[in-house]
């Protein structure tokens, strides 16, 4: 068993982390992380993923995407942080959050007159398609029902056609590949 010394920042980190006070702990482990000779590096890039993913998935649970993604900004500042991949799904998430958010204020906003029908449908499509990415299928038909209900003509036939169009890219074409370049055989 390794003694614990009260006066290591990497111990002083762990116990921040502990007891809940996880905005500190990420601090000096980012510190930690940053600095390429220390002897807690490794370790600290560990501490600063788990706690900057802690940090992130409250925010997100208490409605506060940007915050969320301030936070994951921060640790994936650091060149050492551990688990990378992880934290860019999660910051993916936040963004998606925001997008909701954004898509939802300009349904909400619903103004559309002299042919901006459009528009509120666009608005109406992106919000019902992207929330079932965030798991909420009961409210991503609920707008849907909304769009295809709505009380503008222009704007129900819109987002009919919209709801009605396959978006997935047909089989055999060609579709961007993970770094984003089109392949030939469609992959």
């Amino acid at each position: 068993m390794t003694a614990v010394d009260p006066g290591r920042p990497i111990d002083q980190a762990r116990r921040l982390a502990e007891n809940g006070d996880l905005g500190e702990a990420a601090a000096i482990f980012a510190e930690l992380a940053a600095d390429a000779e220390g002897p807690d590096q490794a370790d600290a890039a560990v501490g600063l993923s788990v706690v900057a993913e802690r940090m992130a998935a409250d925010l997100l649970d208490d409605g506060q995407p940007e915050q969320a993604a301030d936070v994951l900004l921060e640790a994936l500042s650091v060149t050492a942080v551990a688990d990378a991949a992880r934290l860019r799904i999660l910051l993916g998430i936040a963004h998606l959050d925001m997008a909701c958010g954004q898509f939802a204020n300009a349904v909400e906003e619903g103004r559309w007159e002299d042919g901006e029908a459009e528009t509120g449908a666009l608005a109406i499509e992106l919000l019902a398609r992207t929330l079932p990415l965030r798991g909420r299928d009961a409210d991503a038909e609920t707008v849907w029902r909304y769009g295809l209900d709505h009380p503008d003509e222009v704007v129900a036939e819109q987002v009919r056609l919209r709801m009605g169009r396959d978006v997935r890219p047909a089989a055999g074409s060609d579709t961007p590949g993970v770094d984003g370049a089109v392949s030939e055989n469609g992959g």
